[in-house]
């Protein structure tokens, strides 16, 4: 979620409609499904919203609507806000006018939009892909976004339209229809920077396996991020260039945060069980107790 402090209004992201693939019995768009919606924070009440993916069929979740910043479109001012989620889409929104200002992929697109046929269809992003669990992060000196992905693809297929009790029950459970993963062996991940102005892409990491830990990035220029091998890292913000690397021991899927205490710069990495999902996909990487590492920072910024 991001809060709106000049207009008072929590933006909020709100998942996907169910059954997720077999969508015949809830015509219509689905309001407020894959959307952003604005709220009064005093009172509950909805202010607007915005509906990124109408009638999903795909389990594209809206999964964020931050971060929220002021930059530079058309020679103008605008207040904007980044929507994510698993439709692999960056969105840049306007504030005032609703307006999408630019959208861009950052992650793999097959299959992402329209109906689905009666057979196995090959979707990217699967039900795991796009954006998962953590936030891109803004910095304003650079006026760059940074966005996690996770670059994972799916068969998915619709309960059949039949009078069989077996077809029934398919239709009303939660999936509503049937899916396979690709192998774990195709699934990598993404680090993408991006002009926030324009949605152009500066540099782009590609990771071995999907990035769904938190991104932070300080007024130093650098970024720290995780892997779900277990790899801390440190990027230079400006061009992608990994500056340290250490493993933690177990998957990187968690928080990331940069603090200050005693005059001293600190970067905490929550690393451990990365979920039922995850964890029935790929038992190899499903294990670890719950951590937090710390990091402290040289003084000597030369020497980090």
């Amino acid at each position: 979620m991001s809060l709106d402090v000049e207009k008072e209004l929590l933006h909020v992201p709100v998942g996907n409609p169910a059954p997720d693939f077999y969508g015949e019995n809830r015509p219509g768009a689905n309001l407020y499904t894959g959307s952003i919606v604005a709220l009064d924070v005093r009172t509950g009440k909805l202010a607007w919203y915005y509906q990124a993916v109408p009638h999903d069929v795909r389990d594209y979740d809206l999964t964020h609507v931050a971060p929220i910043f002021t930059t530079t479109v058309g020679g103008q001012q605008r207040t904007v806000i980044a929507l994510t989620g698993k439709d692999g889409l960056l969105r840049v929104l306007d504030r005032d006018t609703r307006n999408v200002r630019y959208s861009t992929p950052f992650t793999t697109r097959e299959n992402a939009e329209g109906p689905i046929g009666t057979s196995f269809t090959h979707v990217c992003p699967g039900l795991l892909g796009g954006h998962e669990w953590n936030g891109a992060a803004y910095s304003p000196r650079l006026g760059a976004l940074f966005v996690p992905a996770t670059d994972w693809c799916n068969q998915i297929r619709p309960a059949a339209q039949s009078p069989d009790p077996q077809a029934e029950k398919k239709r009303g459970q939660f999936f509503g229809g049937e899916f396979q993963f690709d192998p774990w062996a195709n699934a990598r991940g993404w680090l993408t920077a991006f002009d926030a102005a324009t949605g152009a892409t500066r540099w782009r990491y590609q990771s071995s396996k999907p990035m769904i830990g938190g991104v932070a990035v300080t007024g130093g220029d650098v970024v720290f991020a995780g892997e779900l091998t277990g790899d801390f890292l440190v990027f230079d913000a400006n061009d992608g260039k990994v500056l340290y690397r250490h493993n933690v021991g177990g998957p990187i899927a968690g928080g990331m945060v940069s603090y200050a205490s005693g005059g001293k710069q600190y970067v905490a990495a929550v690393s451990g069980f990365v979920g039922g999902y995850y964890n029935q996909m790929a038992p190899e990487i499903g294990g670890g107790n719950p951590t937090i590492t710390v990091f402290a920072l040289k003084r000597n910024a030369a020497s980090r």
